[in-house]
């Protein structure tokens, strides 16, 4: 069985209860489908802790977070589509404290998917350098 997590945003979580996400996951679609016919469990619903001035106070937080997801054999840590948003010209661009969460993610063996769900979920495999 496999072992999925979904890695959202802080502020966005103010107002999303995670439904989409959770959709997608229990249906197997959109960012999930490629788990099509294969036994998956969710095993975290996380979020960043937070950029600007909605950063916690505890920012060794995500260091555990990392660590867990690390710890507990984790296959993929799925990125919401709420960890970019589009800039002027309609283009999605991942947040910068996003990006440091994957990077750290993959420094610790963790692979990374590209959405949950939303037309741009592909749920392939990134890395970040």
């Amino acid at each position: 069985m496999k072992k999925i997590a979904i890695l959202r945003c802080l502020k966005t979580s103010a107002a999303c209860a995670g439904t989409g996400c959770l959709r997608a996951f229990n249906e197997k679609s959109e960012g999930f489908r490629k788990y099509e016919g294969e036994d998956i469990q969710l095993i975290g619903m996380w979020t960043c802790n937070g950029c600007g001035k909605s950063m916690l106070e505890n920012q060794e937080g995500i260091e555990k977070k990392i660590a867990r997801m690390a710890d507990k054999g984790v296959d993929a840590v799925h990125i919401s589509h709420c960890t970019a948003k589009k800039n002027d010209d309609g283009i999605p661009v991942r947040c910068p404290t996003i990006i440091n969460i994957c990077k750290k993610l993959n420094e610790q063996g963790v692979k990374v998917a590209d959405g949950t769900h939303g037309s741009n979920a592909t749920g392939e495999i990134i890395t970040f350098d």
